[in-house]
């Protein structure tokens, strides 16, 4: 059995793959905002699905840049599956190859968090630093949830409308505060609100804040990559969500943008 992983920070899509693929779903993790021992408890609920030895593990993840986050994940994997044949990739490598397979483009991510990077058809070649939902993700759910949280709280935001938010998060100003310090994770508690978004996306005051959320994102994080003539294709659930809005904004540049609600069939795919 091999089994594949899409890891996100609100959720993680798990394929166990024998003579069929079974999908399972857990939690998201991202070895920068959680500890390794919730990984573990996503693969212990994971391993009564495994009856056959596991020949190997391929992990795409949010969070898995780094040397030090990919041997993290490597270590809770193999402890809770025996197998050492395990390679842990970034979320955006895997988004780059969904995308683009062995060609080269600029892939980029919108969900719970936010990257782009120049894709050369074998590996990502360069970044803009992402910076993570606290200092940066411009564009991402976790983003678009603390600017809406910030202007609610701030009467910033029409009087019909800070009702309507209000209604939905079913808390107060000062509760939400202390809902966004103490959520573990914070950021999929701000992701949270994107579906919010979605619902009210007709008026005029969301429709702005999820443009001038784009905007911000291609500054940051495309506008440096110096993209050329290469396409752009975006993975991820506010991509998704949010998809007329972001080929509008392309396209008034002249671009057209391929988007993938996630990355996982095509992944699958190509085993």
């Amino acid at each position: 059995m091999r089994i594949i992983v899409e890891a996100g920070g609100t959720k993680c899509k798990w394929g166990l793959i024998s003579n069929e693929i079974v999908i399972m779903e857990t939690l998201g993790f991202n070895p920068n905002s959680s500890p390794a021992s919730d990984l573990s408890a996503m693969c212990a609920s994971i391993l009564p699905e495994t009856a056959n030895p596991i020949d190997s593990i391929i992990y795409y993840g949010a969070g898995c840049s780094s040397a030090a986050n990919k041997k993290i994940v490597s270590d809770a994997l193999s402890n809770a599956f025996g197998c050492n044949n395990i390679r842990v990739f970034s979320d955006l490598e895997g988004a780059a190859i969904a995308l683009y397979g062995n060609q080269p483009g600029i892939a980029a991510i919108l969900g719970t968090g936010a990257a782009a990077g120049y894709y050369n058809g074998k590996e990502i070649e360069h970044m803009a630093p992402s910076l993570g939902y606290l200092l940066g993700d411009e564009g991402s759910g976790a983003y678009i949830g603390k600017t809406l949280i910030a202007k609610a709280i701030r009467g910033e935001l029409s009087q019909d409308l800070c009702r309507k938010f209000f209604e939905f998060a079913q808390a107060s100003p000062a509760e939400l505060i202390k809902n966004v310090y103490s959520a573990n994770p914070a950021n999929s508690y701000l992701a949270g609100f994107v579906p919010f978004a979605n619902a009210n996306i007709a008026h005029p005051e969301i429709a702005s804040l999820i443009t001038e959320a784009f905007a911000l994102f291609h500054q940051k994080h495309i506008e440096p990559l110096n993209t050329g003539n290469l396409p752009i294709g975006f993975v991820g659930g506010v991509a998704w969500q949010f998809d007329k809005q972001l080929q509008e904004f392309y396209a008034q540049r002249g671009i057209q943008v391929t988007i993938l609600k996630d990355a996982f069939d095509n992944l699958c795919k190509l085993l």
